[in-house]
């Protein structure tokens, strides 16, 4: 396989388990306020927000699966997902400075989602640059 296609199906991939994992946690608040080490307190409208966001995650595996069927051809994915990506960095940061999460707790997700915004852009300039070669 074709390197530029392995690190594209790479980040599809790390994208679907990476949304799978929020899904779990959203669908079990106690478990993502136990993961994230949030300052939040467990109640209704903390269960309903997660609740309600999770479809939305779920959406999104599903997107970048089918996405990862026929990746060149619908490159267009991961210019959806910068947004998306870069949206998190900043209820992070948001949360950070309200003092809902930890610095030294979030600094591993930023680190994470550092490398699979910076994968989601590469994997962006190979797949058009490979589109232009067929």
């Amino acid at each position: 396989m074709n390197k530029k296609l392995l690190i594209i199906k790479i980040t599809l991939w790390w994208g679907i388990v990476a949304d799978l994992f929020e899904t779990i946690r959203m669908i079990f608040p106690q478990l993502f306020i136990k993961t994230t080490g949030a300052t939040l307190s467990l109640n209704d409208g903390i269960r309903f927000t997660l609740l309600y966001g999770a479809p939305v995650m779920l959406g999104w595996i599903i997107i970048l699966f089918w996405a990862s069927r026929k990746p060149i051809d619908r490159r267009g994915v991961f210019l959806c997902l910068m947004p998306v990506i870069i949206s998190y960095f900043i209820v992070e940061i948001m949360s950070v400075n309200l003092g809902r999460l930890s610095l030294n707790q979030t600094i591993p997700t930023f680190i994470l989602q550092s490398v699979l915004l910076s994968l989601t852009i590469i994997s962006y300039i190979f797949a058009r640059e490979m589109s232009k070669k067929r």
